[in-house]
């Protein structure tokens, strides 16, 4: 993989060698800032036109949330936009290589007095078993972080260790051997975690009349098929087509299904079938009588 392409909106490299190797041994890279002021500015806009219209928080508990995306963000003019903005491009093809694909987009506004996240990891895998290919999420801070509302955590390595991420959300947000707070970044900061990192948002007081706007977007390594995201993900597929977020065939790549199998469908199987070692799977037969 090279680092060639094109610069980020703030004139800096899309991706330097020291950014490349830190991501590889600690599973995140910080660029700051990485948006022009007016570019989050006008992501700012859009959130709290979300909000406004009744904001889906995605990281809040599933009974607290309305209907499974009920509404698309790729249909926000900026937002769309985003997922393909040609630098973020060129910094993760510098990580995922040729071919990746685009998985999922959310955007939240978090108040003051907004819970926090507890300990978790969002590699798309079930059961968790490999990390033979890589995914990535994508963290803009549109506000930046001030050390209030919340803090980001995150544990450097663990992108590494194969686990299921609800054996970790045991641990709350407490501080773990090795982990780190970030709770100061300039506003339009981007944040890229391999997928498989182990990270919480820390509740925070203060932040009144200071919202925490942040938006992600997840994209997969090509080579294999991955678990699409949750609801109707064609659809959602169709609408970046349909709105030209391939940026006339540039990027068609993003939002071609063939990268995906649908997850709810595979993990109703999966309930059914889990039974026994998953590794017998692909043993030889047995010789004699079991």
């Amino acid at each position: 993989m090279t680092t060639d392409g094109a610069p980020p909106s703030n004139g800096q490299p899309a991706l330097s060698d020291a950014h490349f190797a830190q991501f590889d041994r600690d599973g995140y890279v910080i660029i700051e800032p990485f948006l022009a002021d007016d570019h989050r500015l006008r992501l700012i806009s859009e959130v709290d036109a979300w909000a406004a219209g009744g904001i889906e928080d995605a990281y809040a508990p599933r009974d607290d949330r309305r209907s499974a995306h009920e509404r698309v963000q790729l249909a926000l003019h900026e937002h769309g936009l985003l997922v393909s903005h040609p630098p973020l491009m060129a910094i993760v093809e510098t990580l995922l290589g040729r071919g990746f694909a685009y998985h999922h987009l959310h955007t939240t506004r978090f108040d003051a007095g907004s819970n926090g996240v507890q300990w978790h990891h969002d590699y798309m895998q079930f059961p968790q078993s490999n990390r033979s290919h890589g995914m990535v999420h994508c963290f803009f801070y549109l506000s930046g972080l001030n050390g209030t509302i919340g803090d980001l955590l995150l544990r450097p390595g663990s992108h590494r260790l194969v686990v299921d991420s609800a054996a970790i959300g045991s641990f709350g947000t407490e501080d773990l051997p090795g982990s780190i707070a970030i709770d100061r970044l300039a506003p339009g900061s981007l944040v890229v975690v391999h997928s498989a990192l182990w990270h919480a948002r820390r509740k925070k007081p203060g932040g009144e009349g200071r919202p925490r706007y942040f938006v992600d977007a997840s994209y997969c390594q090509a080579g294999i098929r991955w678990p699409s995201d949750y609801g109707d993900w064609r659809s959602k597929l169709r609408v970046a087509q349909d709105r030209g977020l391939d940026r006339d065939g540039r990027f068609s790549h993003l939002f071609d299904e063939a990268h995906f199998f649908d997850v709810a469908e595979a993990r109703q199987r999966l309930a059914r079938e889990n039974v026994g070692s998953w590794l017998e799977r692909v043993a030889p037969p047995p010789v004699g009588p079991v």
